[in-house]
């Protein structure tokens, strides 16, 4: 795995008057094998981020760093380079094609990194061989490699999703909003797997959500985005237990205590 850095990161939308800066002057690093979560209101910046990391949004300003490298406006063999990034998307469902097999969606992963994943995408019977594996590593019986995605649940639809990123071999995965989709009951058991993957696999991971409590549970350190602007980061305890900045306070008074009352505003 590999730290992944954002050094004044800035995308713009429009132009002239109509210019709306959606992410503004962002440094943020990841290092290497641990969680930073990503976390802020809707609108605040968080996904367009994600998209900028891998290239589906464009950069006004800054640099995305891989490992030292500056993959921003990759092309070419840095663009392979950039591959080494791999985004779970919070629609599983939209994220796989719904004609095809979800076997042959990971398969596709393994063809399409072929130099990254090595003797693995070799032949026919390794690929079926590495895609069983890593159906087994996400808690999916191989059997469902015929199935396609529109007879899963949702909660298999994003396992498979996982097991389609992890079939590339990234060095770095941002997981947006991977849990929002689903049912509250099947959110543990996702959130459980990311846990159970990063402590096998020493996985580097953002991972985005608006919940506190969610990136709570599975992160070493914190970062919280208002607007387009970092405006707190540290590690996740201390973040947490003694934040500095207002908007932080907010996020946290919202989520919800055991033994807690609901009441209507």
């Amino acid at each position: 795995m590999t730290t992944l850095e954002y050094r004044g990161l800035t995308v713009e939308f429009g132009s002239g008057r109509h210019r709306v800066t959606a992410v503004d002057r962002v440094d943020l690093v990841v290092p290497t094998g641990t969680v930073v979560g990503l976390v802020g209101g809707s609108g605040s910046g968080k996904s367009t981020l994600a998209r900028a990391t891998i290239g589906l949004t464009p950069v006004a300003a800054g640099q995305v760093l891989l490992g030292g490298e500056d993959v921003t406006r990759a092309r070419g063999r840095r663009g392979g380079r950039r591959r080494g990034v791999q985004m779970v998307f919070q629609d599983p469902y939209s994220s796989l094609d719904p004609r095809m097999p979800v076997g042959r969606s990971v398969e596709e992963a393994l063809t399409a990194n072929r130099d990254r994943v090595g003797p693995v995408a070799a032949t026919r019977r390794s690929r079926a061989a590495e895609v069983e594996r890593l159906l087994d590593l996400v808690h999916l019986d191989p059997a469902l490699a015929a199935a396609r995605p529109g007879a899963l649940s949702g909660g298999q639809r994003q396992r498979i999703a996982l097991a389609r990123v992890l079939a590339a071999a990234p060095e770095v995965i941002i997981a947006d909003e991977i849990t929002s989709a689903l049912d509250v009951s099947v959110q543990g058991s996702i959130l459980n797997l990311v846990r159970e993957l990063r402590h096998e696999l020493g996985l580097t991971m953002l991972f985005i959500s608006h919940n506190l409590a969610l990136v709570r549970y599975v992160s070493d350190e914190v970062a919280v985005m208002r607007r387009g602007e970092l405006v707190e980061t540290g590690p996740t305890e201390q973040l947490l237990g003694a934040p500095e900045h207002e908007y932080t306070q907010q996020l946290l008074g919202a989520v919800p205590r055991l033994g807690e009352r609901l009441t209507a505003p």
